[in-house]
């Protein structure tokens, strides 16, 4: 055998059990070096990635629910959009107290009744609106107080009755009335809190 020969062609002229056996001696050091350099490396950077992947994962599940219950959450928006506009229109504004209180004094006269005493207090405010007491006083028949605190219900805007109080019956005629005392609230939207 010439020693002069290159490595690989004295390898070509071997047996095939040789030729076998220095493929794999070949392969497996490149498959060492490999490992050693690149693929080792990677492995532990993948293992290091792999709890942040599946708290990718996980987050992503979440959005996809998220994004699947979208339409109901703008429907709800939207349905509690139309609930906060009829509420602020219950809810008049500081210009409109006046106007307010004038039809409460309208219907309590157009039911028969005589006004004795009508009395706004100072407003009290809260969150995002003011109650604004009044101390009423009337003087009618008893189905005409109904018939007041009846049509107070149907105003458009919020007023709620309380404390009241009936007394002091007097015979005129063939009619009997009542001097009835007691508290109406209504409530203002606060402008502060719209502009927060």
């Amino acid at each position: 055998m010439n020693m002069d020969m290159d490595p690989i062609e004295l390898i070509l002229h071997q047996k095939l059990s040789v030729k076998l056996v220095a493929l794999f001696v070949m392969m497996g050091l490149i498959i060492g070096l490999y490992w050693m350099f690149f693929f080792k490396d990677i492995r532990i950077e993948i293992g290091a990635m792999e709890p942040e992947l599946a708290q990718l994962k996980a987050d992503l599940a979440t959005k996809n629910e998220i994004v699947k219950e979208m339409p109901r959450y703008k429907a709800e928006f939207e349905r509690t959009k139309g609930e906060l506009d009829i509420a602020l229109k219950q809810l008049p504004e500081k210009s409109e107290i006046p106007a307010l209180l004038q039809s409460i004094s309208d219907v309590g006269k157009a039911a028969g009744l005589e006004f004795v005493l009508f009395r706004p207090q100072s407003e009290v405010p809260k969150d995002f609106y003011a109650e604004i007491p009044i101390d009423i006083v009337v003087q009618g028949r008893f189905r005409d107080m109904l018939a007041f605190f009846d049509q107070v219900s149907k105003i458009p805007r919020i007023v709620t009755i309380s404390n009241v109080v009936m007394g002091s019956p007097k015979s005129e005629g063939s009619r009997t009335s009542v001097t009835t005392t007691c508290n109406a609230t209504t409530y203002k939207f606060i402008e502060e809190a719209k502009a927060k």
